[in-house]
């Protein structure tokens, strides 16, 4: 047992664990994306990555290279060893890395053995994680084979052991083929680390996990490639699919097996894209969300669920995806959760209390995205009627990175086709066409604000005027049951339910007709904004049983006279007959009444309206039952007579209760009037203010313009003085070897005119160039 001087002992790793830490990885991509982010992480620093099969004596290996920092000895230990991770972020690049696990994890799950092979500046090293190599051995601890080969030559002494240990249990079986994959490293760089896996995972079938043959220029997982239809999203089974959605925003190339996978911004390849804004209660800032629609297959849509730049969750259902009706079909949401902690395998995040609570309005915010798409493609083109999803739709951006600097390009949106290989010196933008310019910003940078919602807008108005104007038909547990009439079997016979009418107080009659007019024009309206917003209308068309329409023609001459006067209060007529029409047609008239008494009772003149309603409904229904009656042989005509004349005088007085609630109507209209009249009032001195503004900007503009000019004639004059500073420089240099090739020929004159005097020749003239002539 290993122990400290203080006898303390201490903790080893069983060989069996790196099979059991392994096992977090249910799928070998995710094990593959921890060893790619080794290699994107800030201390490493690749711009490059190849992820190739290969065939060594005999065995499929799996080779992981990278032109990064490479490792030095210490950081490689650290490396093969568990729970090691002091990775920083250095500007805007922040680590994947978190446990110090994914190496193990990552490479024990593809293969049973990995060795490593890194090139710093000054160091060589090669390094064993092998399970086949510690049951050889009978290790047990894990024991991690290290060679280190330095420039200067002074390698350490303890390594022979580690290099018997490596060509006796890896696929090198000397020196000569070690150095040979460390010069494939200096191919792809001076300096990198290159990975090799080998005893690869099998299937039942005896068939390796990863499929190699299928295509030659990917990597496929067997099982998945088998079933694979239209509902799978080819990131499933495709590693190629996969890493080109790997991050959110791709700094580095990665190549598969020789052909250079092609990277997207997952959040600038959506059409109809929408930016929205959530702030959770837990945290201070607002979370940006990229809502779109996939513009390859219609059948992949979900979150796309990114932490520290990195995919966790892709494709996840939420909200009305998850329901039966189809809802957010076709939509995809982007969004970065860097205040949520991913699991070890980095395939989801832990299941807490903050997770459930973005996941629940996550479908609320898509949701509202699907309803003002759609609202708006209605209001666009209201004959439509291919659902949007169906439609074929491009990106609404083109960006594309440059393969020297790897940077971002934003390009016009009418480019369709690109080159294999795209530099920056090929931007149509001159802003942008160097690798030395930053990025430029992109949206979620330049605008915090959230997308217009306008249906959103709208049904919320909708609703509060629905809930003023049309009264809800409701029975609570403590109500009787409310009255119903049955259809007859025959003609002359009808059975009345419920309560008796006799119980409740006798109500007049007002002119049908007007009210009837202001039904009309505010069904119309209503039935607008519900074809806008797709709402079934709630508004029955009204039908008449024959009492009712018998009682109508006995009553409709002496009130017929009452029509262009009813017909000035809209809104008041229109209230009352919402009531009464709902009551025609469901013969629930007087609940309907009651009903919108109790829901109008903060106001006087609400409770006074429905009242007036809901009298309204009741002679047609005394009469209606005193017709039943007179059908079942109560031929009592003269009581009839009686009864009518008394209905009508009651009519006549609630119509003139009705005219004195139109006037008060009609003074509160005038009040509202006045508002809006100085709310217009308001509007137009904040649009006064608004042109100034413009004025002000457009002035800015200018400004800015002929500041630009400047700038523009002082840059062509630095670069005219830059070229007559240079042209007298070279002038200069060509006058200094004139001069010294003049006072080399005067030494060489000497020699043969030994009386020749030169203290006082001025070799910037052509004296000397005479006496040189005279001479020869």
């Amino acid at each position: 047992m290993a122990t400290r001087k203080s006898g303390i002992p201490l903790s080893t790793i069983s060989p069996k664990f790196l099979h059991a830490n392994s096992t977090s990885h249910t799928w070998p991509f995710s094990a593959i994306a921890e060893l790619i982010d080794n290699s994107y992480d800030p201390d490493v620093r690749a711009k490059q990555i190849w992820i190739d099969w290969t065939r060594i004596r005999g065995l499929d290996c799996l080779s992981f290279m990278d032109n990064g920092e490479g490792l030095t000895r210490a950081r490689l230990h650290k490396m093969l060893s568990f729970g090691f991770s002091e990775k920083k972020a250095m500007k805007f690049h922040i680590p994947v890395g978190v446990y110090g696990n994914g190496f193990k994890s990552g490479s024990m799950r593809l293969g049973k053995d990995a060795i490593v092979f890194t090139k710093t500046r000054d160091t060589m090293s090669v390094g064993l994680l092998s399970q086949s190599y510690l049951e050889a051995i009978g290790a047990q601890r894990v024991l991690v084979p290290m060679i280190t080969f330095r420039r200067d030559g002074h390698n350490h002494v303890e390594d022979g052991g580690s290099l018997r240990a490596i060509l006796s249990h890896s696929l090198f079986n000397s020196e000569k083929e070690l150095f040979a994959e460390l010069r494939a490293i200096s191919a792809a760089g001076h300096t990198g680390t290159r990975i090799i896996i080998w005893n690869l995972r099998m299937t039942s079938n005896g068939e390796t996990e990863l499929d190699f043959d299928t295509d030659k220029y990917d990597i496929l997982v067997r099982a998945n490639t088998s079933d694979k239809s239209n509902m799978t999203p080819e990131s499933e089974y495709s590693l190629r699919a996969y890493c080109s959605i790997l991050y959110l925003k791709p700094r580095m190339q990665i190549i598969i097996r020789g052909q250079r996978v092609k990277s997207q911004l997952i959040s600038k390849s959506l059409a109809l894209i929408a930016q929205d804004n959530y702030r959770p209660s837990f945290l201070n800032k607002r979370v940006r969300i990229t809502f779109g629609y996939n513009t390859q297959s219609k059948e992949h849509y979900g979150i796309m669920m990114y932490h520290k730049n990195r995919l966790i969750k892709p494709y996840v259902k939420v909200g009305c995806q998850c329901k039966a009706e189809r809802k957010g079909v076709g939509v995809i949401g982007v969004i970065e959760c860097n205040f949520l902690q991913p699991t070890h395998n980095k395939q989801d995040f832990d299941d807490t209390d903050k997770y459930r609570k973005i996941m629940h309005n996550l479908g609320i915010k898509l949701e509202e995205y699907w309803n003002e798409i759609r609202y708006k493609r209605k209001k666009e083109d209201p004959k439509c009627t291919v659902a949007i999803e169906d439609v074929l739709k491009v990106p609404d951006q083109v960006w594309v990175q440059c393969d020297s600097c790897l940077k971002w390009r934003r390009l016009p949106d009418a480019i369709t086709e690109l080159p294999d290989k795209w530099f920056c010196g090929m931007n149509y933008d001159p802003q942008f066409r160097s690798c030395l310019v930053e990025e430029e910003l992109e949206d979620e940078e330049e605008d915090q604000k959230s997308y217009p919602k306008p249906f959103k807008r709208q049904r919320r108005n909708t609703k509060s005027l629905l809930e003023e104007n049309i009264p809800e038909i409701t029975q609570t547990q403590d109500e009787p049951a409310l009255t119903t009439i049955q259809a007859p079997r025959h003609p002359a016979t009808s059975v009345i339910s419920g309560p008796s009418l006799a119980e409740r107080s006798p109500l007049p009659l007002i002119n049908l007709t007007a009210v009837s007019n202001s039904l009309r024009r505010v069904k119309q309206k209503f039935s607008a904004i519900e074809t806008q917003m797709e709402v079934t209308p709630s508004f029955p068309v009204p039908s008449l049983t024959p009492p009712q329409e018998l009682f109508f023609q006995t009553h409709w001459p002496a009130l017929n006279e009452e029509r262009k006067t009813l017909t000035q209060s809209d809104t008041l007529a229109s209230k009352a007959a919402c009531g009464m029409m709902e009551g025609i047609e469901s013969h629930q008239g007087l609940a309907a009444a009651e009903e919108t008494c109790e829901r109008d009772a903060s106001s006087g003149t609400g409770r006074e309206y429905c009242s007036a309603a809901a009298r309204i409904i009741e002679l047609p229904l005394k009469n209606e039952k005193k017709w039943v009656v007179h059908h079942e042989g109560h031929d009592d005509d003269e009581e009839e007579e009686e009864e009518e004349e008394c209905n009508l005088a009651e009519a006549q007085q609630w119509q003139d209760e009705l005219m004195e609630l139109m006037h008060e109507t009609a003074e509160e209209r005038d009040a509202c009037r006045q508002e809006l009249e100085v709310l217009q009032e308001h509007s137009a001195a904040l649009e006064d203010e608004r042109n100034q503004l413009i004025c002000r900007l457009e002035s800015a503009e200018e400004e800015k313009s002929k500041l630009s000019a400047q700038c523009d004639q002082l840059r062509t004059q630095l670069a005219e003085l830059r070229e007559r500073s240079q042209r007298g420089k070279e002038e200069k240099d060509d006058s200094c070897k004139l001069r010294t090739l003049r006072l080399n020929l005067s030494r060489l004159l000497v020699s043969f005119i030994p009386s020749l005097r030169l203290e006082h020749v001025d070799y910037s003239s052509d004296v000397l160039d005479t006496i040189l002539i005279q001479k020869l």
